[in-house]
């Protein structure tokens, strides 16, 4: 995760300790979220050839403080660390030129900024809508190796990709611990409200900024607990 992200989080656990306790609501928490990039057409001779990159787990953590003049209304800010899968495609493409990818793996990470709306029913549960903005860095390492090409060629590429993200949770807090920390659990699914799609076929000598943008996964699945203070 990059000193920005890092910074933020910083920042923000330094905001909610600054809360009232007695009367707003902070929250830290660790996720893992499950996602996976999106199709990739690796070739066209004449016909596509489709290739996805693996599922992805990524480990995160997001600091969430009640605003003091909106009641139920938050601010969030959070990251999530590296997570890797790699490529499938090894064979031939449609004019029978072989194609090897199954070295070359897509790494994704992020930091977030947002709001959010918790509405909490009962003792212990709460719904929640969260907007925030995630700057996704992706990136493709490894070796291509291709039959229209004289030598394996290693692949490094990197983008950074902001985008608007919107987000479901529900959770669950349980007894709480000590005098004022509450352990919770949840699970949460989030949409990307904007996406990149591919105009060409990759070259793989030098990827475009374009092409790699529309790998960026366009939904995600995540489990988190933490505390609420």
């Amino acid at each position: 995760m990059k000193t920005s992200s890092i910074l933020i989080m910083v920042l923000a656990a330094g905001t909610l300790s600054a809360q009232e306790a007695s009367a707003l609501d902070a929250r830290i928490q660790v996720f893992v979220e499950r996602y996976r990039p999106a199709q990739l057409v690796v070739d066209q001779s004449p016909g596509q050839t489709l290739d996805q990159a693996g599922w992805q787990n990524g480990v995160g953590v997001r600091f969430l403080g009640e605003i003091a003049s909106a009641p139920g209304f938050y601010f969030e800010a959070g990251g999530m660390m590296d997570a890797s899968s790699r490529f499938a495609f090894n064979g031939t493409v449609a004019d029978g030129t072989s194609l090897k990818l199954t070295d070359v793996k897509v790494t994704e990470r992020y930091w977030s900024l947002g709001a959010a709306y918790l509405a909490r029913f009962g003792a212990g549960a709460s719904l929640g809508v969260h907007l925030e903005g995630r700057g996704e860095t992706l990136s493709l390492q490894g070796q291509v190796v291709s039959g229209r090409l004289a030598n394996p060629v290693a692949q490094s590429s990197t983008t950074t990709y902001l985008r608007p993200w919107l987000r479901g949770s529900a959770d669950y807090t349980f007894s709480h611990i000590g005098a004022s920390a509450h352990p919770y659990l949840g699970v949460d699914g989030s949409l990307a409200l904007v996406r990149t799609s591919q105009t060409q076929a990759p070259d793989f000598t030098a990827m475009d900024n374009r092409t790699l943008r529309s790998l960026a996964p366009k939904f995600a699945l995540a489990l988190y607990t933490g505390l609420r203070f």
